[in-house]
């Protein structure tokens, strides 16, 4: 059975860790999309940013974020939006093309998030 999410059934197959990260977020091949953006969750799979209005589904984008005190990027692509109570919007992003190296760096991530350590 799916874990129930405030957007309905949550389909991860990662569990969402809380974030406080500042990412920056470039919009792939239609541009418009260059800023940094605020990360609210993590998990292997994606994350959720409160995104910038021009961010629409089917968006890739490439994020930069710190990570053991060397950038770590990542590409995804917009799997969905919604907008929140306070007329934020917020961007679903599943990551795309991750190879081991990636995995392991967002692994070490989460770690930082969950423990403090």
């Amino acid at each position: 059975m799916e874990a129930e999410g405030p957007w309905g059934p949550d389909r991860r197959a990662g569990s969402r860790v809380p974030a406080d990260l500042t990412a920056h977020c470039r919009r792939l091949g239609r541009g418009g999309v260059d800023e940094d953006v605020h990360a609210l969750d993590l998990s292997l799979g994606g994350l959720r940013i409160a995104a910038p209005d021009q961010l629409q589904v089917k968006d890739v984008v490439e994020l930069t974020m710190q990570s053991d005190a060397t950038p770590l990027t990542l590409r995804g692509l917009v799997v969905g939006t919604t907008a929140g109570r306070t007329g934020v919007s917020y961007g679903h992003i599943a990551f795309t093309g991750l190879g081991p190296f990636g995995l392991e760096r967002i692994g070490r991530l989460l770690e930082v998030l969950t423990t403090g350590s």
